[in-house]
C-alpha cells in the first residue's frame, strides 16, 4: 500500500515565506490584480470606459511592462512558475496535454496545479461565453436582419480582405514560420473583424442609443458579426488542430454547426416548455437551471470532443436559450457575479501580464502597430458606414454606426488568448493585438459622443416619432395609441424605482381615483444601470424585461384592478441620469404632475430629500410640477384584520397654507384627493392679517408677504374648495402661535396619515425642514409649481378641470408605451 506523506505547511509565524506556497501565492496575486483593477476602473468611469479597459491596463502594469520589470517585484509576487496557475481560462487545452503534464509533474500539489490550470478554469470561460451567448438573441437579431445584413457582411469583408495584406507582412516580418499561413492569415482576419458584442451593449446603453434606430441596427449588425467571426473562429481552431487534413478540419466545421442547429431546433423548444410550466413560481425553478447547466456542460463536452475548444460549447448553449418569463435575465443574475467580479479580471490582468511593451522597442514594431489599429478601425468604419448609408442612414449617423462596429474590447481579448495559446501567434504579435483592442475600445466612446451628441439624436427621434430613452420598453406605433394627454383630463407620472415604493405610490394612486377629472397614469420604472451583463440585458431586452418586471407588473395589475388608466415605461440608465429620463418621459407623456418617492435609509434618517443629488435635479430639469413624496408608511396601517386602514378611510391629510404659488399648487393636489368620504383634509391658513403681517415676519422665517393677484387667486382657490368638498375644512391660525402650530398639529397624525408642504415652505424654514426631517413620522409631500406645466386652471377647482392646462405645442406626441386600460 503507497504511504501518503502530508508537506508542512509554511506559515510566516515560524520565519517562513508564505509566498512559497502556490495557494497564497494565488491569493494574494488575486488580491492585487482585482483591487487594482477596481481602482483604475473609477476613473476610467468618468469617461465611460468600460471596465475591461481597467482589468488589461492593470495586466500590463503589474506585467513586464511596468512593475515586473523589477526581479524582486517579479520573482516574489509573479515567478514564472506561477503564471500556469494564474492563466485560469486563457490555458484552455486538451486533456492530452493536461496528461502530459501530469506525467511529467513530481508530487501532488503540482498535479492539482496542472489539475486546476487545465480543466477547472476552463469552466469560467464556459461560463462567461454562455452569458455572451445569452446578450446575442437570435430573436431580436431576425427582426432586423435585413437592415443589418449590409452593415455586418461590410463590416466582416472589408476589414478581413484588408487584413489579409497585413498579415502578410506580419507573417514575413514577425511570425514563426512553421505556423501555417492560411491559419495564421485567418485568424488575424477574425481578430481585426471582430466587433466586441458585450462591450458595444454596455457602449450604446450608456450613452442612450440603445433604443434609437442607430443603436438598434448597430446591436442587430454586432450581433450577425460576432457570429459569424466566431464561426470563422471554429474553422481557424479546426484547421490548426487538423494541420495536415483540411477535409477533416471541413467536417470538425460542419459538425459544429450541426450541433449549433440541433441546439436550436431540438432542445430549445424544449427548455421553453420547461421555463412556461414553471413560469409562475417566484424567480426561475432548481429544475430548469439545472437542465440549463446540463446542457451547458454537455454542449462544452460536444465541442470540446469533436476537436475544437469547450468555449464554442457554452456560446453555442447561450446562443440558443430561451428568453421567454425573462429567464435569460434571471439566470445571468445567478452566475454573473462569480464569473465577471472573480475570474474575468483574472483571466484579462493574465492577458495584461502576456503583454509585453518592451517589446515593441523600435520603430519599425510601433509602426506595425499603426498599422494594424489603421487598418482594424479603418476597416470597420469605412465598411459599415458605406453600407449603413446605403441602408438609409444619414452620414453623421452612418459614421456613428462605423465607429460603434470598431469596438473591440473583450471578446477581442479571448480571440488573442487562443491564438497565442494555440501558437498561431507569438508573444510580440500578440501585444501588438492587445494594443490595438485597447486603442480601438477606448477611441469608441470619445469618437461616438462627438459625432452624434445627445442633442443632435434627441431632435432626431422626435422628428420621426420615436422615443429617444434608454432601454425603454416596447414602442407600439398606431394612431390609435395616443398619448394621454389628447384625451383630456389629467396627465400624471408616478416613478418607481424599487419595489419599497409601490405601497405608497399605490395608496396615492387609489386617493386620485375619486378625481372628478380623467385620470391617466404613466408609472416610470427607473432601473439602475450597473456593470453587470443583467443590467445590460434588460436594456437590450427591453420587451421582456417589461413583461417579467415585477415592479410594473403589480403596479399594473393595481391599475386594472381599481379602473385606473395606466401606461407603462421602462428605462434602464445610470443613476445620475434618472432626472434626465423623467424630463424625457414626461415631455413624450404630456404629463401634467410627476410624483417622486423617496425613503430615508436607516444611515439617512436624518437627511434631506433635497440633498439626494436625484431628487434635487429631477426638480431642477422636471418640465412640469413636482411633488416629493417622502414615505413614511403612508396608508399603511399598524393594526391587522378588520381594523387595518383602507386608503381614503379614516385618514387625515394637514396642509400649512402660506398663500405662495407653490402653495396654491399643493392645495391643488390635495383637492384631487378629497373626493374619498373617509379623508379629512385640513388647511390651516397661515398668512397673516394685514395688523399683523409685520409681527409675523419676525416669528416666521417664511416671507408670508404676496402680491394682491396671488393673494386673490388664494382666497378664491380656498373658498372654492371648501364650497365644493364638504371633507374639507380652512383653519385661520392665530398669528401668535405660528412659530410651533405646525409641529404641534401634526404631532397628532400617525404614519397613515399625510402632511403636504410647499417648496418654498419647506425650503426657506430652517426649522421648519429639521423638523420634517428628523422628528415629524408623518409621510409628508414637498410640491413645487412649474411656471408654465401645472395643476393651475384660470378657470377654478369647481369647473370639473382643476388639475386640466393646454399643454404647450412643443410637447412631442408620441406612442403610449404598454397601455392597460381597465375594461
Amino acid at each position: 500500500m503507497d504511504t501518503v506523506v502530508l508537506a508542512a505547511r509554511t506559515t510566516f509565524l515560524d520565519g517562513s515565506n508564505p509566498l512559497t506556497d502556490p495557494i497564497s501565492l494565488f491569493l494574494l496575486q488575486a488580491v492585487l490584480i482585482i483591487g487594482l483593477s477596481r481602482l483604475l476602473a473609477i476613473p476610467l468611469a468618468w469617461i465611460r470606459q468600460p471596465r475591461v479597459i481597467a482589468e488589461v491596463i492593470g495586466g500590463i502594469l503589474l506585467g513586464p511592462s511596468v512593475l515586473s520589470r523589477s526581479a524582486s517585484f517579479k520573482n516574489a509576487v509573479f515567478p514564472a512558475s506561477s503564471l500556469p496557475s494564474l492563466s485560469l481560462v486563457a490555458n484552455v487545452g486538451k486533456w492530452s496535454d493536461a496528461a502530459s503534464d501530469v506525467h511529467l509533474a513530481r508530487g501532488h500539489m503540482r498535479f492539482m496545479r496542472v489539475l486546476t490550470r487545465r480543466i477547472v478554469f476552463p469552466l469560467a470561460l464556459v461560463f462567461f461565453l454562455f452569458i455572451v451567448g445569452l446578450e446575442l438573441d437570435p430573436q431580436t437579431v431576425l427582426r432586423r436582419f435585413r437592415q443589418s445584413a449590409a452593415i455586418s457582411i461590410s463590416g466582416i469583408v472589408v476589414p478581413f480582405a484588408v487584413g489579409v495584406g497585413v498579415s502578410k507582412l506580419l507573417y514575413d516580418n514577425l511570425s514563426e514560420k512553421t505556423v501555417p499561413f492560411h491559419s495564421f492569415f485567418v485568424f488575424c482576419g477574425v481578430a481585426m473583424s471582430i466587433t466586441a458584442f458585450p462591450v458595444l451593449a454596455r457602449v450604446l446603453t450608456e450613452l442612450k442609443l440603445l433604443a434609437s434606430p442607430v443603436g438598434q441596427i448597430t446591436l442587430a449588425s454586432a450581433a450577425v458579426d460576432d457570429g459569424t467571426a466566431w464561426c470563422l473562429l471554429i474553422l481557424v481552431v479546426a484547421l490548426i488542430n487538423n494541420p495536415s487534413s483540411s477535409i477533416m478540419a471541413l467536417y470538425v466545421f460542419l459538425a459544429v454547426i450541426a450541433w449549433a442547429l440541433f441546439l436550436y431546433f431540438a432542445v430549445r423548444p424544449v427548455m421553453v416548455k420547461l421555463i412556461n410550466r414553471h413560469g409562475d413560481e417566484e424567480g426561475i425553478s432548481s429544475t430548469s437551471v439545472f437542465v440549463m447547466f446540463m446542457v451547458i456542460l454537455i454542449s462544452s463536452w460536444f465541442t470540446e470532443a469533436v476537436g475544437v475548444q469547450a468555449i464554442f460549447g457554452g456560446f453555442l448553449a447561450g446562443l440558443t436559450c430561451p428568453h421567454d418569463r425573462g429567464f435569460a435575465i434571471k439566470l445571468t443574475e445567478k452566475i454573473e457575479d462569480f464569473v465577471t467580479i472573480l475570474l474575468l479580471p483574472l483571466f484579462f490582468a493574465y492577458s495584461g501580464l502576456n503583454t509585453n511593451i518592451g517589446l515593441l522597442n523600435d520603430g519599425e514594431a510601433w509602426g506595425y502597430v499603426i498599422l494594424v489599429i489603421t487598418v482594424a478601425a479603418g476597416g470597420k468604419v469605412i465598411g459599415c458606414s458605406i453600407a449603413a448609408r446605403a441602408t438609409g442612414f444619414s452620414w453623421r449617423e452612418s459614421m456613428t454606426v462605423g465607429w460603434l462596429m470598431s469596438c473591440k474590447g473583450l471578446v477581442e481579448l479571448i480571440v488573442l488568448n487562443l491564438g497565442l495559446q494555440a501558437g498561431v501567434i507569438n508573444q510580440k504579435i500578440f501585444t501588438i493585438f492587445v494594443v490595438m483592442a485597447l486603442v480601438t475600445t477606448l477611441m469608441t466612446v470619445p469618437a461616438v459622443s462627438f459625432l452624434y451628441p445627445p442633442s443632435m439624436y434627441v431632435k432626431s427621434h422626435r422628428e420621426h416619432g420615436v422615443m429617444s430613452m434608454s432601454g425603454t420598453g416596447d414602442l407600439e406605433q398606431g394612431e390609435d395609441k395616443m398619448t394621454p394627454g389628447h384625451r383630456g383630463g389629467v396627465n400624471m407620472l408616478i416613478c418607481l424605482p424599487n419595489m419599497q415604493t409601490v405601497p405608497s405610490m399605490m395608496s396615492i394612486t387609489q386617493l386620485f381615483q375619486s378625481t372628478p377629472n380623467q385620470l391617466s397614469i404613466t408609472a416610470l420604472r427607473l432601473i439602475k444601470l450597473s456593470q453587470r451583463t443583467s443590467t445590460y440585458l434588460m436594456a437590450a431586452n427591453e420587451g421582456e424585461t417589461m413583461r417579467a418586471d415585477p415592479v410594473i407588473n403589480v403596479f399594473r395589475t393595481f391599475g386594472q384592478l381599481n379602473r385606473v388608466t395606466v401606461s407603462t415605461v421602462v428605462t434602464v440608465c445610470p443613476s445620475e441620469d434618472f432626472p434626465e429620463s423623467i424630463r424625457d418621459t414626461s415631455n413624450d407623456t404630456s404629463t401634467h404632475f410627476v410624483i417622486i418617492p423617496w425613503q430615508q435609509s436607516l444611515m439617512q434618517s436624518k437627511a434631506s430629500c433635497l440633498d439626494d443629488h436625484f431628487i434635487k435635479g429631477s426638480i431642477d430639469v422636471a418640465p412640469c410640477s413636482v411633488a416629493i413624496f417622502v414615505d413614511r408608511g403612508f396608508g399603511v396601517s399598524t393594526e391587522n384584520g378588520p381594523h387595518a386602514a383602507i386608503p381614503g378611510q379614516n385618514q387625515s391629510i394637514f396642509v400649512p397654507f402660506f398663500g405662495k404659488a407653490d402653495d396654491c399648487e399643493a392645495v391643488r393636489f390635495v383637492a384631487n384627493l378629497a373626493g374619498h368620504a373617509g379623508l379629512t383634509v385640513t388647511i390651516l391658513d397661515m398668512r397673516p392679517s394685514v395688523a399683523a403681517q409685520t409681527a409675523a415676519s419676525t416669528t416666521l422665517a417664511i416671507d408670508t408677504s404676496v402680491d394682491a393677484s396671488t393673494a386673490g387667486q388664494a382666497n378664491t382657490l380656498l373658498a372654492s374648495l371648501t364650497a365644493t368638498h364638504k371633507n374639507i375644512k380652512v383653519e385661520t391660525a392665530s398669528d401668535v402661535s405660528k412659530g410651533a402650530i405646525i409641529p404641534t398639529r401634526a404631532a397628532a397624525f400617525g404614519r397613515k396619515d399625510l402632511l403636504v408642504l410647499s417648496h418654498a415652505a419647506y425650503t426657506s424654514d430652517e426649522a421648519l425642514s429639521t423638523w420634517c426631517d428628523q422628528e415629524c413620522e408623518t409621510s409628508f409631500v414637498i410640491v413645487k409649481k412649474h411656471l408654465r406645466v401645472s395643476l393651475s386652471d384660470e378657470e377654478g377647482p369647481t369647473s370639473g378641470r382643476i388639475m386640466s392646462v393646454p399643454m404647450s405645442e412643443s410637447r412631442a406626441t408620441l406612442p403610449v408605451v404598454d397601455e392597460s386600460v381597465a375594461a
